[in-house]
């Protein structure tokens, strides 16, 4: 499952267009595109799994999140916080859809969608969410990347 993800994931940002950002300066490659694709996977993972220790590899000190409904979550050990608070109450299943990737530098803007379920511990009732996402992602000097900045809500309003 998670091989075929991949590569849907990878075919994705194969077929992805760096838009106009090339004449801002970007230099977006193929290797940066399955960069951030399988970080996608890793995430998507990580969530599936309530893997806090894994995610916070991800996330950078200085960290900020902004989820929908709430203030923005500044810092690593209060982003830690949140999602032990979520993984706490809800089972999440998760797939990115990379749709935008622009480099400069090392800094990386990207731009998706996030569709999944998530399922509280407490019913098992799943409930579906269709998100999109803008992250900063951040090149570490021995080329791995976390993510900087992270915002994300529905696409459509709650009924």
């Amino acid at each position: 499952m998670i091989n075929r993800c991949m590569g849907a994931l990878l075919t994705a940002c194969a077929a992805i267009s760096c838009s106009a950002a090339g004449d801002r300066g970007a230099t977006t490659t193929e290797g940066d595109m399955i960069a951030v694709a399988r970080l996608m996977a890793t995430l998507d993972r990580i969530q599936a799994e309530a893997d806090l220790e894994e995610l916070l590899r991800l996330v950078p000190d200085d960290a900020v999140y902004m989820p929908p409904d709430e203030p923005a979550i500044v810092g690593r050990r209060a982003i830690a916080d949140w999602y032990r608070n979520l993984y706490d109450a809800l089972q999440i299943d998760i797939t990115h859809e990379p749709l935008e990737i622009d480099v400069f530098g090392d800094m990386i803007i990207h731009r998706g969608n996030a569709r999944g379920t998530l399922t509280p511990r407490s019913s098992g009732e799943s409930i579906p969410f269709d998100n999109k996402y803008l992250m900063v992602l951040i090149k570490r000097p021995e080329g791995s990347l976390q993510i900087w900045r992270a915002v994300f809500n529905r696409n459509h309003p709650l009924p």
